[in-house]
C-alpha cells in the first residue's frame, strides 16, 4: 500500500516522512487547546473589572451571553479582593437586563481580529440576583497577605443565550480585580 503524505502547512503532496528501522511512521502530534483555536478564529475574549470600592454582596463581574446562535464557554476566572473573603461564582439564565453597574466590554484575545463579543459585561452590580452558586472560592485568612484566585474551569461552564456567570464578593472590600476568560463555539 502506498502512503501519500501531504504537508498541510504548504499543501505539498511530495512531502517526505521519516520511517523508523521497524518501518513505522515517525510522527509528532501537537495538542492545541480549544481556547487557542478560538483565539486564532477571533472568538476568545477577556472581560476585566477593577474597582476602588465595592460593597458586601455586590457583584465583582457578570458576563452574559447575548448570542442567539453560539455558546459561550468560560475557560478561567481570576479574582482578587483586598480582604479575606469568599467569592461566589454563580450561573443563571435571565432574559432581563442588568439593573445597575458599570459596563465591561470583552477584549478580543486575537488583536488582529475585528470581531466583537456578543456579550454584556457589568461590574459593581448590586441590583441583580447572582443566580445559583456553583462554586465558592476563598482567599486566605491572613489579613495582611490576601492571595488572588486563579480558577481554571476546564471549559465546564457553558452559557447559552441569556445565560450569565457572576462573581460576587461576600465581604466589603476597598479594592478588587476580576477577569473572566471565555470563547464562543457553535451551538
Amino acid at each position: 500500500m502506498d502512503l501519500q503524505i501531504v504537508n498541510t502547512a504548504s499543501g505539498d503532496s511530495n512531502a517526505t516522512a521519516e520511517v523508523t528501522s521497524d518501518n513505522l511512521l515517525s510522527c509528532r502530534t501537537v495538542g492545541v487547546t480549544a481556547l487557542h483555536e478560538a483565539t486564532l478564529r477571533g472568538d476568545a475574549y477577556a472581560w476585566n473589572a477593577v474597582s476602588a470600592d465595592i460593597g458586601a454582596t455586590d457583584v465583582l463581574l457578570t458576563v452574559r451571553n447575548l448570542s442567539k446562535s453560539r455558546l459561550l464557554v468560560i475557560n478561567r476566572v481570576y479574582a482578587w479582593a483586598d480582604v479575606p473573603t469568599a467569592i461566589d461564582l454563580a450561573v443563571q439564565v435571565s432574559a432581563t437586563a442588568f439593573a445597575t453597574g458599570t459596563a465591561v466590554v470583552g477584549v478580543n484575545l486575537n488583536t488582529s481580529s475585528a470581531k466583537v463579543a456578543d456579550a454584556g459585561g457589568y461590574c459593581d452590580d448590586d441590583g441583580i440576583s447572582i443566580g445559583t452558586i456553583i462554586c465558592t472560592l476563598h482567599t486566605n485568612e491572613a489579613t495582611a497577605d490576601v492571595h488572588a484566585i486563579d480558577f481554571p474551569t476546564d471549559d465546564c461552564i457553558i452559557l447559552g443565550t441569556n445565560a450569565l456567570i457572576s462573581a460576587e464578593c461576600v465581604a466589603d472590600s476597598a479594592a478588587f480585580e476580576c477577569t473572566i476568560i471565555g470563547y464562543y463555539i457553535d451551538a
